[in-house]
């Protein structure tokens, strides 16, 4: 690909950190928690949790969403992936996409069952978001092709991707 041409909306970056999410097209990396929603464009597409400090995080054993139990710290500790900082991969659908989902996920609320290990890390208030918004394309197959090719890279999911 020549530098002038755009990276295509499907591009699955070359390996799961900053430098490449933004070669095919994210944005934003601002922190999740408490982020200015004014920021999120109103349209469908993914988004990715990311943690890029080096170390392995402390994993408490609670939980700020109530819907659900904490998990215990030890199935944290199993999943984490030391080098990788994507953490999770979503998808924003609807009239309003990522403004409305990832708002939500930033505010911590109780629909949103990808938080639920993510809150449980000490360092949460670390995490940041980048988006992709994916116009004449389906955000699920996105997000599909994308936790498919991480799965193929890692052997599984994001540590906090429950499943694909």
């Amino acid at each position: 690909m020549s530098s002038t041409e755009a990276p295509s909306l499907t591009a699955v970056p070359a390996a799961w950190n900053r430098l490449e999410l933004e070669r095919v097209g994210f944005v934003g990396f601002v922190p999740l928690i408490g982020m200015d929603r004014t920021q999120l464009p109103r349209r469908h597409g993914v988004y990715v949790v990311v943690h890029e400090l080096d170390q392995e995080p402390e994993f408490l054993d609670s939980n700020v969403i109530d819907k659900w139990p904490p998990y215990p710290s030890a199935h944290l500790r199993e999943r984490w992936m030391t080098d990788v900082p994507v953490v999770y991969i979503g998808k924003a659908e609807g009239k309003v996409g990522l403004h409305r989902r990832v708002g939500a996920f930033s505010r911590q609320a109780t629909n949103h069952s990808g938080g639920r290990s993510l809150w449980q890390l000490e360092t949460s208030q670390d995490l940041l978001v980048a988006w992709l918004e994916t116009p004449g394309e389906s955000a699920l197959a996105v997000e599909q092709q994308y936790l498919q090719a991480f799965k193929a890279e890692h052997g599984s999911y994001p540590f906090a991707n429950r499943r694909g």
